[in-house]
């Protein structure tokens, strides 16, 4: 009798296993399925929580703040793959914890920077507008707050400046 329930046991488990391996294969090549074990909440428990490009992947630039609410779309080991924009960040595990409270509206803190490619670049008080006395030098990192026309706005020491797109790119 335990050797017919040990059979039917791994019968089980050979279903399983062979339909989840059957699912993965019918995946579209390339593209990523967020449908994994979620979707569900995750609430981060740290401050500048780094978002990264997959299970300790590289650093996005992206950083999630305590309090802040993600939807998550299930985990690769100890780490959360969280809805992020029109794409997807992963977070780890010691810094997010599931939730089930009220969804929160907190947003990333930084996404994006430009980048200084030019040497003494203005930076100026509008778009095309006067020169507010400061230069940046190439490889400047400025947080990137919107683009108006081809200016890049950045901010830097708490001020609001412009950078020509000609000087500059958008990480």
């Amino acid at each position: 009798m335990k050797t017919k329930s040990i059979l039917t046991a791994l019968v089980l488990l050979f279903m399983v296993t062979c339909n989840a391996m059957a699912s993965n294969l019918s995946e579209p090549k390339g593209e990523e399925s967020l449908e994994l074990n979620g979707p569900y909440t995750i609430i981060i428990t740290g401050n500048g929580v780094i978002g990264r490009d997959g299970p300790a992947g590289y650093d996005t630039g992206v950083r999630f703040n305590k309090g802040q609410v993600l939807t998550c779309y299930g985990m690769d080991g100890s780490w959360y793959k969280v809805k992020y924009g029109n794409g997807v960040r992963w977070v780890s595990s010691s810094y997010a914890k599931p939730y089930t409270g009220k969804t929160a509206t907190a947003q990333p803190v930084v996404t994006n920077y430009v980048v200084i490619t030019g040497d003494r670049v203005i930076g100026r008080k509008s778009p095309a507008g006067a020169d507010s006395g400061t230069r940046f030098y190439k490889g400047a990192r400025l947080p990137y707050l919107g683009m108006q026309g081809s200016w890049y706005k950045v901010k830097y020491k708490g001020k609001i400046l412009w950078v020509s797109d000609q000087y500059g790119y958008v990480e």
